[in-house]
């Protein structure tokens, strides 16, 4: 069933970036990430300081959207992990690996134009992500959602081709924070 539901959500995207690129103001993204992954685990009693899980992560992921006016479009997302990172704790490597399944979202951004080849923007959405904790053999996977923000430039290459640089807050849910930095280049149709 979850393997139905990514390729369902895999071919909407797909088709949906096709069908964007047939108009004018319209764009497609492919990046390569860099994803720090920090869980916090409380203790009891109260007053025990928590333990904080890290882990970094590499990524890639895709997007299209629509440019609407000069300074504001919408975007999706669809990306994947590439491989599996260990857990440390305070350093220490725990023995258990990390690993990210997929990710999507839908964003918005606004920006404006700096000089002739420069756009800064902010971007808000929703990144929903499926997380694989495997330990000993066993394999544990859960999916983790929340308000995403972030930042970013595209510098134009040339003509309609921009190199893009992000960092994302993508989401702090339930002790579980994902951050991450990315770059890519993206095609204007």
């Amino acid at each position: 069933m979850f393997k139905s539901v990514i390729k369902t959500i895999t071919t909407v995207a797909v088709l949906s970036g096709l069908s964007l690129a047939c108009y004018a103001d319209s764009y497609a993204s492919a990046s390569f990430g860099f994803v720090d992954i920090e869980e916090t685990v409380a203790l009891e009693p109260l007053g025990t300081p928590p333990l904080i899980f890290d882990s970094s992560l590499t990524s890639l992921y895709g997007r299209i959207g629509k440019q609407y006016t000069e300074n504001f479009s919408a975007e999706v997302r669809l990306g994947l992990g590439l491989g599996d990172d260990v857990v440390e704790f305070e350093g220490v490597d725990t023995g258990a690996k990390l690993e990210i399944r997929e990710f999507y979202g839908a964003y918005l951004r606004g920006g404006m134009r700096m000089a002739e080849t420069v756009y800064p923007y902010v971007i808000v959405g929703y990144t929903q992500a499926t997380l694989e904790w495997i330990d000993d053999g066993v394999s544990v996977h859960d999916g983790f959602g929340g308000v995403s923000y972030g930042a970013g430039l595209d510098i134009e290459v040339k003509r309609d081709l921009f190199t893009s640089i992000e960092y994302m807050h993508y989401f702090d849910t339930v002790g579980i924070e994902l951050t991450g930095f990315s770059v890519g280049l993206t095609k204007s149709f």
